[in-house]
């Protein structure tokens, strides 16, 4: 068997190995199949087998994971991150470390869009929806909780910054982030 051969089907192992022995501390929560698609877009830009590949690439790898188009600064943050000393390539570590981090947003991204609809269940789109008094009320009296008007404004207006008397996706993500509940 051909070295590069070799080369590649020990980290293909090395891979396999690390996705089953992730420790699920928030990071590298990555599914093993998650694992195996990076491992195999890796290798595909690393054709020499030299276990690094450009930083340039990091948007294109993001895109065809489903992960998003960052604008122009965030990736830019995000490349220096990966590549603190500016060498302008990662390895698989690093980039397996970042696109975990990128999974676990989305998965919290997800969560809080659950949370958000248990508002406005109805809502098609929660980034345009927007939870009213009457949302309140709804779910106060479903809970067979009685919270007076005044104190369901108070909760809108803390959670307003638009002050536009209700509260839109952006706000409840910060409210929810602010509190730890995610």
């Amino acid at each position: 068997m051909p070295h590069h051969q070799q080369q590649q089907q020990q980290q293909q192992q090395q891979s396999a190995q690390t996705a089953a022995a992730s420790s699920g501390d928030g990071i590298g929560n990555m599914t093993y199949e998650q694992r195996e698609q990076l491992r195999e877009l890796f290798d595909t830009i690393d054709r020499t087998g030299r276990g690094f590949i450009p930083t340039s690439k990091l948007a294109d790898i993001l895109k065809h994971l489903g992960l998003g188009k960052p604008s122009r600064e965030v990736l830019e943050g995000w490349v220096s991150n990966i590549d603190p000393a500016g060498t302008g390539k990662m390895d698989y570590g690093r980039l397996e470390h970042f696109i975990s981090l990128r999974y676990d947003e989305v998965d919290q991204k997800q969560e809080i869009m659950n949370a958000f609809k248990l508002f406005k269940p109805d809502a098609k789109d929660v980034e345009s929806a927007r939870i009213t008094l009457a949302d309140l009320q709804r779910i106060s009296t479903h809970l067979g909780e009685h919270i007076p008007d005044d104190e369901l404004r108070e909760m809108i207006h803390i959670a307003d910054i638009g002050e536009t008397g209700s509260v839109d996706f952006a706000d409840f993500t910060r409210v929810m982030r602010k509190t730890g509940l995610f």
